[in-house]
């Protein structure tokens, strides 16, 4: 059996202000609303037609101070260079405090939204690393020297392969795993 993650409830003490930044700064489309008697009205938010929301806000006064509860929200890109654009427009937003990192495996920027969520945007690097794994990256250096930065580091680490022979391993685990 295989899992995708679809969507993420974010409870949010002001579904507006959430709504202005995963559409103005992390580009969803808002695809439905609706209201939730007594609450409020929810925001369901996308980034493909095949999904009908993978964010929806829902009001909620239970929401924390410093984020709703949510360790982080990841999204996948596919370029560096989208990461590095998300990095650009987060470091403008005071609240944000974006954290360009490396895992080994993923170039990473960690950052949170208006009410302390944390986010993740990452891309896979060719490289494997075991986890846990985290060390500061330069975004502002050229592709060649951040490749060979991380590269650097990440070779040193415990469990450092290629991610095509990490893969290779791990495929067979798959293998016996009873279908449902």
């Amino acid at each position: 059996m295989v899992y995708t993650v679809s969507h993420f409830e974010i409870r949010a003490r002001d579904t507006a202000v959430l709504e202005k930044f995963y559409t103005e700064v992390l580009g969803f489309q808002v695809t439905d609303r609706g209201q939730l008697p007594g609450r409020g009205e929810l925001v369901f938010m996308s980034h493909s037609p095949e999904e009908h929301h993978q964010i929806v806000l829902i009001p909620s006064d239970a929401a924390a101070k410093s984020g709703s509860g949510i360790g982080h929200v990841a999204f996948r890109v596919d370029t560096l260079d989208e990461v590095r654009s998300v990095y650009q427009r987060v470091r403008q937003l005071a609240y944000a405090k974006p954290e360009p990192v490396s895992h080994g495996n993923t170039w990473s920027c960690y950052f949170r939204d208006p009410e302390g969520n944390r986010i993740e945007i990452f891309t896979q690097t060719p490289w494997h690393t075991t986890q846990p794994c985290r060390f500061d990256v330069d975004y502002e250096a050229g592709d060649a020297a951040l490749k060979q930065a991380t590269l650097g580091t990440a070779q040193e680490l415990p469990g450092f392969t290629t991610t095509e022979e990490w893969q290779q391993n791990f495929r067979p685990r798959f293998a016996d795993t009873p279908a449902e």
